[in-house]
């Protein structure tokens, strides 16, 4: 049995998603602005071009309008901005037309096509399907009037009687009413539960593979059964996370997301939905870990195929890693080869790095200076793990765009595990002769869609771990006090939390008072966190801080814990473990040590780098490679290693503290941290004993060797926003 995570809308009032600019069009422009001025004070939601696809001799189209009404129902719109002069007859359901872009159409038919594949979404729920929503549609033809529709005999013919309005159905005093007047009599009425399964049929859900069951006869708290219970929490996406997985911008995009906020799994949907809808486009999803590329692929293959029933055409539709090489190609190698230009080998790029650079940063840089003549190529591209990305990377994708240079990428800067810059839009693009971004992000464009995203809620990780993650990865507890960190409210906000008590203003930092803050429901998204999560787990075995003595004890350790762990349910793929460097000792010692237990191991290496779990196999990957990548349960190891003893200066402190943040926000239940007794295990043990709260003396940007404010234009108000995993 499947459980309804619900979602409240919040405020309570219709939502308006365009999918698309529908500029070019003066009749659906003109119909989106009558729903607008109708339904706006309404409970619902209506998307233009909702990503759904009824095939027909024509080939796929989606409904222009589709609108969730609370108390009207289900209503699918059809325009067409013809002119009565431009209808020359009408046969059964076919229209032939005069001086239109086709010699004929047929808008009843492929509106009906629309209507059965709405339905058939509400097919797999016999609950919704009992409750007899009304479904209704309506061809629409906002330049054409009553009496012009009349006088050519089209008002009596048996087709389009009841289902073609006309320019007078859609004014602002009329169609509302006329909406009501269809279903409000049989519309019936729903409690919030089932509006929210209502909602949730259109927004998708997390994921469609059943929920594991749990070990025959296994005891009530073993790890089987809770990870059963949390599977059986169908979640729907919110709202958010709606809106960016089937929105596509007439320009850049950004997306700035905490772990585990949904980032990878929305990007692959807008990817499946923008390649579904524009198969003549060629797409590039660009990403950095290469153990995610099998992830990536399978989840567009899902979306795709759940749209439209087909597979990819992978010619079309790009899966690339930044760098590429040559059994999988990616973005730097294939843009230099089509472009004619150099390509430099990792070796070659590492001999050309200057002002220390990456080898990459080196290899990007020499193309952006030799492909400034170079032909457009692409017509969209989206990156994920984008704070791992130099800005020159950014430029030249921004280059091999057509026009309207449709460039999205995702970031979190706090899982930034080699580099500690994350450039701002106007540092990466510069600025005009007045001083103004070349691209702005802030605000949002004329369609409505906004340039920028900011996701604070965590789907993946508890909320316990990811209190501890972002602790350290700020050095909340750091005896020196924090390295990096936010000093607004707002941008605490943007992360996820509430300032429960204390500023940031001068007097408070002299005063050295304290600052509380908590992370609220409506920011913690794991099921566990819900306080309706009725099977039995034990707290105090989410996160466990363990120190050791020697690398020999660490192998004893996590060895005999893996070897109980698949005693309590869990299976091998459940588990990874990673690690601070060095590891190049202990991870043989510790795949040695569960192989003589019989435990087989997947080690990422140079041999194994595209896939991250394999059935039966506990995964053992460095923290880069674990980047992306999720776990049921994570031994995160070497975490002393951060200290600053050993990391030896303030960056390589912040890069580390950041890998650190990276290994804790792997896991999706359970984390088992592990180091030598110091710093940060202290650090970590000072974060267990805040019983779900951050307390801290207050600080000051001068105080810290590195911002995470959020320096392009803040785009939205979060306070009261909510935002399956990366």
């Amino acid at each position: 049995m499947h459980y309804l995570d619900v979602i409240p809308l919040n405020p309570i009032n219709m939502k308006f998603n365009p999918n698309y600019p529908n500029d070019n069009n003066k009749g659906q422009r003109q119909l989106w602005n009558a729903l607008k001025n109708a339904f706006e004070q309404d409970e619902g939601v209506a998307y233009y071009r909702y990503p759904i696809f009824a095939t027909s001799k024509r080939g796929r189209s989606e409904p222009d309008f589709l609108m969730i009404h609370r108390r009207f129902g289900i209503w699918i719109f059809e325009s067409k901005g013809c002119t009565i002069g431009n209808i020359a007859a009408i046969e059964g359901h076919d229209w032939q037309m005069r001086d239109w872009y086709a010699d004929s159409m047929s808008p009843i038919s492929q509106i009906e096509a629309q209507l059965f594949e709405v339905r058939a979404l509400f097919k797999p729920s016999p609950m919704l399907e009992k409750l007899k929503i009304p479904f209704e549609y309506r061809v629409v033809l906002p330049f054409i009037s009553a009496s012009e529709w009349a006088m050519q005999g089209f008002s009596k013919h048996p087709s389009t009687n009841g289902v073609v309005w006309l320019e007078e159905d859609i004014l602002q005093t009329s169609f509302r009413q006329q909406v009501k007047a269809v279903s409000s009599a049989y519309m019936p009425t729903l409690d919030d539960a089932q509006w929210e399964q209502i909602l949730g049929v259109f927004r998708g859900i997390a994921t469609t593979e059943p929920p594991r069951q749990p070990n025959p006869g296994a005891p009530v708290s073993c790890h089987s059964r809770v990870i059963h219970a949390v599977e059986s929490r169908l979640r729907i996406l919110d709202e958010k996370q709606d809106r960016i997985s089937q929105e596509v911008p007439e320009g850049p995009q950004r997306m700035r997301g905490i772990a585990g906020s949904g980032k990878t799994v929305l990007f692959t949907r807008r990817v499946a939905q923008m390649h579904a809808s524009n198969p003549d486009w060629e797409i590039a999803f660009v990403f950095w870990s290469r153990s995610l590329y099998q992830q990536i692929r399978n989840l567009i293959d899902k979306h795709y195929r759940r749209l439209t029933g087909a597979t990819p055409d992978w010619n079309k539709l790009h899966i690339w890693h930044a760098w590429g090489s040559k059994e999988l190609t990616g973005f730097y190698r294939e843009l230099a080869f089509r472009w004619k230009c150099r390509f430099l080998s990792f070796g070659d790029a590492e001999k050309m790095t200057i002002h220390g650079e990456s080898a990459y940063e080196a290899a990007c840089r020499n193309l952006e200076e030799e492909c400034k003549s170079c032909p457009s190529l692409l017509d969209a591209i989206v990156i994920d793990e984008g704070q791992d990305l130099p800005a020159s990377f950014y430029r030249i994708a921004h280059h091999a765009l057509r026009a309207p240079k449709r460039l999205y990428w995702a970031y979190d800067e706090a899982q930034g595990v080699d580099s500690l810059i994350v450039p701002n839009a106007s540092e990466i693009f510069g600025r005009d002769e007045q001083g103004r971004p070349c691209i702005d992000l802030s605000g949002s464009y004329a369609s409505g869609m906004q340039k920028a995203h900011n996701m604070n809620c965590c789907y993946r990780t508890p909320r316990q771990i990811l209190l501890a993650a972002h602790a350290i990865n700020m050095g909340l507890f750091r005896e020196g006090g924090p390295l990096q960190g936010i000093t607004r409210k707002e941008d605490w906000i943007a992360l996820g939390y509430q300032v429960v008590e204390g500023d940031f203003s001068a007097a408070s930092v002299k005063a050295c008072a304290t600052v509380m803050l908590q992370r609220p429901d409506k920011t913690s998204g794991h099921p566990i966190d819900n306080p309706e999560f009725g099977a039995p787990l034990d707290k105090s075995t989410i996160l466990v801080i363990h120190e050791s003595l020697s690398q020999a004890e660490d192998v004893d350790f996590v060895a005999t814990s893996i070897h109980r762990d698949l005693e309590s349910g869990l299976r091998p793929e459940d588990i990874a473990i990673v690690g601070l460097e060095p590891t190049r000792y202990l991870f043989p010692q510790i795949e040695d040590r569960l192989r003589t237990l019989g435990i087989r191991v997947l080690s990422l290496n140079n041999q194994n780098k595209d896939q991250f779990h394999q059935a039966g196999y506990v995964t053992i990957s460095s923290i880069r490679r674990a980047k992306g990548n999720e776990a049921y349960k994570v031994y995160a190891l070497n975490l002393h290693m951060a200290g600053a003893l050993q990391a030896k200066s303030p960056e390589k402190e912040m890069i580390a503290r950041n890998q650190i943040f990276v290994a804790l926000t792997r896991t999706k239940l359970w984390c088992v941290a592990v180091g030598r007794h110091g710093s940060i295990m202290k650090e970590l043990l000072d974060t267990s004993k805040n019983n779900g709260f951050l307390r801290f003396p207050a600080f000051n940007q001068a105080s810290l060797k590195r911002s995470m404010s959020d320096t392009d234009a803040l785009q939205e108000n979060l306070c009261s926003q909510t935002t399956v995993s990366a």
